[in-house]
């Protein structure tokens, strides 16, 4: 017969032996919601990704020059981000402060959805799973209308961020976009919105599940519905004298920044109903096509449209809107100019699904091979510079052609005309980082290009 010292004995080994079990219970549940959940064993569908990399020879000249990209990328988040207390977020821009009070820094009050897509995209690349998961619930939350198209911007002040402890600037009308100032309230991106749809299906193709791909497809079907948006570009604004060459300027004794005429600085808000070219991201919706077959004729759609909104023969480049039944606006304003960068990102759509007009590539190399230099603005009727300011955006997009078309001889043109506006000043807020020349001899850190130029230099 047992003792009752035995018996306690041999009840707490059971209770101890149980005690294991269920925790090794619980440990085996939780891994497997875990690993449920982190889409281990769900089956990924194709998306259609395509890849374009650099040549040997591209490398060659990105090694050989002060690039230093991940000091750029970092520097980048650290002034437009972190500095400004804005995270996720990243502003539009900065006008780096001079060396004395009276040259202060300015900051855009604004958010560029653009922006926070590409953004996005980055952290995909980079495999920040973290940073992107809390982007994407940012722009979920505060840029999408409740439709699901992204609006085009908004303002530090509406999403209310605490900046008490941030480094932050004035801010200063005569830097910002000229549009966002003329309109009463954000209209919708095409660009951003189709934009998303792409990074949506590059995240999912990383880091994926069931949930993530409904989404793509309810995105992708509110797209392949759209058929008119409100369009709005500013015009008439003056002229930005860009130096050349130019170079990186910090002047000690500087004339105080002188408060804009409105009147003259922000124009006239020209606005039209249809679809921008810029915004019809064709491989975003062929890729969805491959998702779901019904996709197919919206690409086919949005393809025939981009392709016959070529200008002409004597400017071969693309019109602003398509406003349905065959027709177009090729420009905004009086003067019969068109802007470049939109048409570059319509070209740029048209290469990745190998569409793009020969004539177009070549304007393309021929603007930049035998001239240097791209601007923001060419006249439809002569095909010349419109505009004495050089297309900053215009060069990383032009990189990505060359690298799509393995033009090693356009790559180079490229990267050399973006490289002329790189900070290498050691004392510069902005080292390793691509500036713009702006107003009044200051130097503004834009977001969009450091951007580009970080994704398509991979």
């Amino acid at each position: 017969m047992s003792s009752l010292r035995e018996v306690k004995n041999k009840n707490k080994k059971i209770w101890w032996i149980a005690g294991i079990a269920v925790l090794a219970v619980a440990l085996i549940v939780g891994a497997w919601i875990f690993i449920s959940k982190s889409g281990f064993f769900y089956k990924k569908v194709d998306t259609g990704a395509v890849s374009y990399a650099l040549t040997t020879p591209m490398h060659e000249v990105v090694n050989e020059s002060d690039m230093q990209r991940g000091y750029m990328y970092t520097r980048l988040l650290e002034v437009l981000q972190s500095n400004r207390g804005v995270s996720p977020w990243i502003l539009k821009w900065v006008v780096v402060p001079g060396t004395t009070r009276s040259v202060p820094g300015f900051q855009s009050k604004y958010v560029d959805s653009l922006d926070q897509v590409l953004l996005l995209q980055t952290y995909v690349l980079e495999g920040k799973k973290s940073s992107a998961e809390k982007l994407m619930k940012a722009i979920d939350a505060q840029l999408t209308n409740d439709k699901g198209y992204l609006i085009e911007y908004t303002t530090v002040e509406k999403l209310a961020l605490d900046t008490a402890d941030a480094s932050t600037y004035e801010g200063n009308d005569l830097y910002e976009e000229a549009s966002f100032l003329l309109e009463e309230e954000a209209p919708v991106s095409l660009q951003a919105t189709t934009c998303y749809l792409r990074v949506l299906m590059d995240y999912y193709d990383k880091w994926g599940n069931e949930a993530l791909l409904d989404r793509i497809e309810k995105l992708a079907d509110l797209l392949s519905k759209t058929e008119k948006l409100s369009g709005s570009r500013a015009e008439d604004r003056a002229a930005r004298a860009t130096p050349i060459p130019v170079g990186e300027i910090l002047d000690a004794t500087p004339t105080p920044t002188p408060e804009p005429n409105e009147d003259a600085q922000k124009g006239q808000l020209v606005t039209q109903e249809g679809l921008e070219l810029a915004g019809l991201d064709l491989l975003a919706m062929k890729r969805a096509g491959v998702i779901d077959g019904k996709y197919e004729k919206t690409y086919e759609e949005w393809l025939s449209i981009v392709k016959n909104g070529k200008i002409s023969d004597t400017l071969p480049l693309y019109a602003w809107i398509y406003i349905g039944n065959g027709n177009y606006t090729f420009y905004a304003g009086g003067n019969a100019d068109v802007e470049l960068v939109p048409s570059l990102y319509t070209m740029l759509h048209l290469a990745e699904v190998g569409e793009l007009d020969g004539q177009s590539y070549s304007w393309v190399q021929a603007q930049l091979l035998n001239t240097g230099f791209l601007y923001t603005r060419y006249n439809m009727l002569s095909g010349d510079a419109a505009s004495s300011v050089e297309a900053y955006e215009a060069y990383p997009l032009v990189l990505r052609l060359a690298t799509i078309k393995n033009d090693e001889a356009l790559f180079a043109s490229a990267y050399r005309a973006m490289m002329r506006q790189y900070a290498t000043l050691n004392t510069s807020q902005i080292l390793y980082t691509l500036f713009r020349d702006v107003e009044d001899s200051r130097i503004e850190l834009n977001a969009r290009e450091n951007l580009l130029a970080e994704i398509f230099l991979r």
